[in-house]
C-alpha cells in the first residue's frame, strides 16, 4: 500500500513539474522569474516532505514486519542501495551547505539572486528529491508522453508568438519574451532539456505510433528552436545530433532513423524560412543572427533531401539487424577525432585571429574573434567570470562565494564592479553565461566537481543499460545537451529542475529493472549476497 501511495505521489509531482509548471504565469511576464520560482520551490518542498514521510513509514513498516512480527519480509534492497550518483548528490548537497555557511552573502545565498533564485533552498530541495523520487517512483513510461504533450504545446506557443499570433492574451508584449517561459535564453534552456526526450523516442523506440508522435513533436521543437532567435540553439542541435549518432551506430535501424531526424531538422528550418515570407505573418524578431541567416536560405531544404536519401540508403539492407561491435566502435572513435579536430582548429583560428588579425578571418569577428562583444556579450561575461575566480582567496576558490552569489561577489569588488558597469551599464550580470565558470564562482572547485560528477556518473550508468531499457537514453541525451548548451548559458528555474529530475528518473528505471529479478520474501542477507 505504501509503495503504491509513494509511486502515486511521485508520479503526481513529476506531472505537476513537467506538465503544469511550464504554463504557470503571474501577471504575464511581470516578475516571471519570481513567479516561476515560488511555484517551483513550494511545490517541490511539499513533494519532498510527502515523499520523505512515505519513505520513512515504508522503512519502519519493513523493520517492524521483519523483526517484530517475525515475518520473512523482503526489505527492498533497491530502496536503500546507494549508487555513485547518489553519493555525489549527497556530497553536492553537503558542499553547497558549507558554501552557504562560509559565505559573506548568506541572505543572497539562501534563496538566490532576485529574478534567478538558484540559491541554497532550491538546490538542496532537488538534492533531496533525487533520493525520494529515485526510490518511490516506479518508472512508468507513460509520463514521457505527457512530457512531450506539454512541452510540445509550450514550443507551439513559442512559434505562434514569434509570428505575432498570440493565443494567450497578455498586456505586456516584448519580442525578447516568448511562450510561457519568458526570456529567449530561458526558452532555449528549456528546449535544450526537453526536446532531446522526443528525439530519443523517435530514434530508439520500436513502436511505430510512438515514432510518428515523436516525429511530429520533433518538427515542432525544431521549428521553435529555429524561430526563437538565439544562436545558442545551434549548439543544442549539434550536441543532439552528435550524442544520438553515438548511440545509434550500434543498430542499422537507429542510423536510418537518425538520417530521417536530420531530414526533419532541415525541413523545419525551411518551413520557418518560408513562413517568414508569407504576407500577413509578422515575424517579430531580428534575423541578423544564425537562426535568421540559416532559415533564410535554401540550404536547410538541400540538407533535408540529402538526409532523406541517406536514410533510404541506410535502411535498404534490413536483413542486417546491426553492425559488428568492432565497426561501430571505430565509427565512435572517428567521431571523437573529427569533433576534437574541429574544436582544436576553431580554437586555434580564434586565438591567432584575435592576436594577429588574420586576413580573411578578421571580418568574421562573431565567429573567429574573441573579444568582449563575442557571443552577444558572452566574451565580456566569460572574462568577468575568470577574473572573479582569479581574485578569490583559497577558501573561496574551494567552496565558492555561496550558491547563486556570482552577482553579489562581483559587485562587491569595486574593481570588477567598475569594469562591469562600464561594459554592461545598468544591466546587472548575474552569471558568466558559462555554467562551469558560474559554478566555480558560486560553489567553488569542490562543488563544481560534485555537480558535474552527478551528471557524468548518471549518464555513464544509464548508457550502459540503455540496450535493456531504451527509455534510459532520455536522461543520457538530455544531460549531454544540457551541459553542452550551458557552455554558453546558465542553470535557471526552467532547465535545472527538469534535468535533475531526469537523473532521478533514470535512477528509478535502473532500480526497478533490478527489482524484477529479485524473488519476493527473500531474506535480506541473501539479497546482500546477490548484490
Amino acid at each position: 500500500m505504501i509503495d503504491k501511495a509513494g509511486n502515486l505521489f511521485a508520479t503526481a509531482y513529476l506531472f505537476l513539474i513537467f506538465c503544469i509548471y511550464p504554463f504557470y504565469m503571474k501577471e504575464g511576464y511581470v516578475n516571471i522569474g519570481e513567479a516561476k520560482h515560488e511555484f517551483l520551490v513550494y511545490c517541490s518542498l511539499g513533494g519532498l516532505v510527502i515523499l520523505l514521510v512515505l519513505s520513512i513509514v515504508q522503512g519502519v513498516m519493513g523493520i517492524w514486519r521483519r523483526y517484530c512480527m517475525r515475518e520473512a519480509y523482503l526489505i527492498r534492497w533497491e530502496q536503500v542501495r546507494i549508487s555513485v550518483t547518489d553519493i555525489l548528490a549527497a556530497l553536492y548537497g553537503i558542499e553547497i551547505t558549507v558554501s552557504y555557511l562560509l559565505s559573506d552573502y548568506r541572505q543572497e545565498a539562501l534563496w538566490g539572486t532576485e529574478g534567478w533564485r538558484m540559491g541554497l533552498v532550491l538546490q538542496l530541495t532537488f538534492c533531496g528529491l533525487h533520493f525520494v523520487v529515485s526510490r518511490m517512483w516506479k518508472g512508468d513510461a507513460g509520463i514521457w508522453y505527457w512530457v512531450l504533450a506539454s512541452s510540445g504545446f509550450v514550443f507551439l506557443l513559442g512559434i505562434l508568438d514569434r509570428f505575432s499570433l498570440y493565443v494567450i492574451p497578455l498586456e505586456i508584449r516584448d519580442p525578447g519574451f516568448i511562450s510561457t517561459l519568458g526570456n529567449i535564453n530561458w526558452f532555449c534552456g528549456y528546449l535544450s532539456v526537453l526536446a532531446p526526450a522526443g528525439a530519443c523516442l523517435f530514434l530508439f523506440q520500436d513502436n511505430r505510433l510512438t515514432r510518428w508522435i515523436a516525429g511530429i513533436y520533433l518538427m515542432i521543437s525544431f521549428m521553435a528552436g529555429f524561430g526563437q532567435g538565439s544562436s545558442s540553439a545551434f549548439l543544442l542541435f549539434a550536441a543532439l545530433f552528435l550524442i544520438t549518432l553515438w548511440i545509434a551506430v550500434s543498430r542499422r535501424e537507429w542510423v536510418t532513423r537518425w538520417f530521417f531526424m536530420g531530414s526533419l531538422w532541415g525541413l523545419s528550418a525551411q518551413i520557418i524560412g518560408v513562413l517568414r515570407t508569407v504576407p500577413g505573418l509578422n515575424y517579430n524578431y531580428e534575423t541578423d543572427n544564425a537562426c535568421g541567416l540559416f532559415t533564410g536560405s535554401w540550404l536547410p531544404g538541400c540538407l533535408a533531401v540529402l538526409c532523406l536519401l541517406g536514410g533510404v540508403i541506410a535502411g535498404r539492407k534490413r536483413e542486417t539487424a546491426g553492425f559488428k561491435e568492432s565497426k561501430y566502435k571505430k565509427v565512435r572513435c572517428l567521431l571523437v577525432v573529427i569533433i576534437a579536430s574541429v574544436v582544436i582548429l576553431w580554437g586555434a583560428a580564434i586565438w591567432f585571429n584575435t592576436k594577429w588579425a588574420i586576413p580573411g578571418l578578421s571580418d568574421r569577428a562573431a565567429v573567429f574573434l574573441f573579444d568582449d562583444a563575442w557571443g552577444n556579450g558572452r566574451g565580456a561575461a566569460w572574462k568577468a567570470g575568470v577574473e572573479i575566480f582569479r581574485q578569490m582567496n583559497v577558501r573561496e576558490k574551494i567552496f565558492g562565494a555561496g550558491p547563486d552569489c556570482f552577482s553579489a561577489f562581483a559587485y562587491g569588488n569595486s574593481q570588477i564592479a567598475g569594469w562591469l558597469r562600464d561594459y554592461f551599464g545598468d544591466s546587472r550580470l548575474t552569471n558568466a553565461h558559462n555554467e562551469l565558470l558560474t559554478s566555480l564562482v558560486n560553489v567553488g572547485i569542490a562543488g563544481t566537481v560534485f555537480y558535474l560528477g552527478i551528471f557524468v556518473s548518471g549518464a555513464y550508468r544509464y548508457m550502459k543499460r540503455a540496450e535493456e531499457n531504451p527509455y534510459l537514453t532520455i536522461p543520457v541525451v538530455c544531460i549531454f545537451c544540457y551541459l553542452v548548451h550551458n557552455m554558453v548559458s546558465f542553470a535557471q528555474v526552467l532547465n535545472f529542475p527538469f534535468v535533475f529530475l531526469m537523473i532521478a528518473m533514470g535512477e528509478s528505471m535502473i532500480r526497478n529493472k533490478q527489482t524484477k529479478s529479485l524473488t519476493k520474501n527473500v531474506p535480506f542477507s541473501t539479497i546482500m549476497h546477490r548484490q
